[in-house]
């Protein structure tokens, strides 16, 4: 069964996955209608900037188009646990944070998701991750106890 983090992360990406393709579908839609409107040269089409309007506008239908594919593929990547698929949607995530205001409050709970306990633990019982990939030799995430123990050992020695 898939955790409720992993669950709801899918859902958010899959959401602002769609919304970019409905994205991809109006910006084309409106520079179509741009150009069957304006005509395909003259002093009108300067006057209105359709150059600008076409070059801007197709950037963002290829950037839409491209966000929601990966996204997509993405989010289906998460339900199957494949080793790809965290850093493919850390990637999402950050993006997600720089689209104000709704995208950087979802992307936010995406990035928090990502590196919960839960998370980890989904990616390694799925066996597509090596424990190697997600920690680095410690049983528990950051900073050793430990280590932070002996590191006041050692100032105290040396205050004596």
């Amino acid at each position: 069964m898939i955790p409720e983090r992993i669950s709801l992360a899918r859902k958010i990406i899959r959401v602002f996955a769609f919304l970019s393709l409905v994205t991809f579908l109006v910006s084309l839609g409106l520079l179509i209608l741009a150009r069957l409107s304006l005509g395909s040269g003259g002093e009108l089409r300067q006057l209105a900037g359709a150059d600008f309007v076409e070059k801007f506008g197709l950037w963002v239908a290829i950037g839409s188009l491209l966000f929601g594919l990966a996204g997509l593929k993405t989010a289906s990547g998460l339900g199957a646990a494949r080793r790809w698929a965290w850093p493919a949607s850390l990637v999402m995530a950050v993006v997600l944070v720089c689209l104000f205001p709704l995208g950087t409050i979802f992307g936010l709970k995406v990035l928090l998701d990502l590196f919960s306990r839960e998370v980890k633990d989904w990616f390694k019982a799925s066996g597509h991750w090596r424990a190697t990939d997600l920690e680095a030799g410690s049983e528990y995430p950051g900073t050793e106890p430990d280590f932070i123990q002996q590191l006041e050992e050692q100032i105290k020695k040396k205050g004596k």
